[in-house]
């Protein structure tokens, strides 16, 4: 029987992303599961939709313990009653909405430009790396004027947020651009950054 991603991560339903992504670099040094399974689960607990399924598919039911040949007592135990649960009902629509909000945060946000700044900090501030990443992103994406302090600003917090939201790629990727930024203080704040990504890159 396949293995539930929470079980094999060793992680709670309620984890964020970060802690999944240090869960997996646990995972590979703990080496009980192969390489293999353990991205598996990563990328089953990282998509909305797959999460839902990994949810409802946790084990309800304590292990059967194994018993002796000579004793057959627990053969006269009666079977357990197994319930479907109601939640089940609603697994379609489920999925259904996880989809649905997914693809709105694919679609940029209509709100002024210095809002979607402002509450780009906030909810990384807030430890709310996901709206952070979509409104920082939006931001970045509609900005025209590219050598303001507020859009260095915001690219420093969608950094961040990148990091701390476990898509530390993405952080790399926008800090190793910020290295050949043409303001000196930039520069600096990349070239000290960019190592500390790049070594937390590497456990996991």
């Amino acid at each position: 029987m396949e293995q539930n991603p929470y079980d094999i991560l060793g992680v709670s339903p309620a984890a964020s992303k970060a802690e999944i992504t240090k869960a997996v670099a646990v995972a590979m040094k703990r080496k009980q599961y192969p390489v293999d399974v353990i991205a598996k689960a990563q990328k089953s607990l990282m998509k909305s939709e797959e999460r839902i399924i990994a949810d409802y598919l946790r084990p309800i039911l304590p292990a059967i313990k194994r018993f002796k040949t000579s004793d057959l007592s627990a053969l006269a135990e009666s079977a357990p009653n197994l319930v479907i649960l109601p939640e089940f009902d609603g697994l379609e629509q489920a999925i259904a909405h996880a989809t649905q909000e997914e693809n709105q945060e694919r679609e940029p946000l209509t709100i002024p430009l210095a809002k979607l700044f402002s509450e780009g900090v906030t909810a990384c501030q807030e430890k709310r790396y996901p709206k952070a990443i979509k409104y920082l992103e939006d931001y970045c994406q509609i900005c025209t004027e590219r050598n303001t302090e507020t859009y260095i600003q915001a690219q420093m917090w969608l950094i961040r947020a990148y990091q701390m939201g476990g898509q530390l790629q993405r952080a790399i990727a926008l800090c190793q651009m910020l290295v050949n930024h043409s303001h000196p203080q930039v520069q600096t704040w990349a070239n000290k950054t960019l190592p500390m990504l790049s070594q937390e890159m590497s456990r996991v």
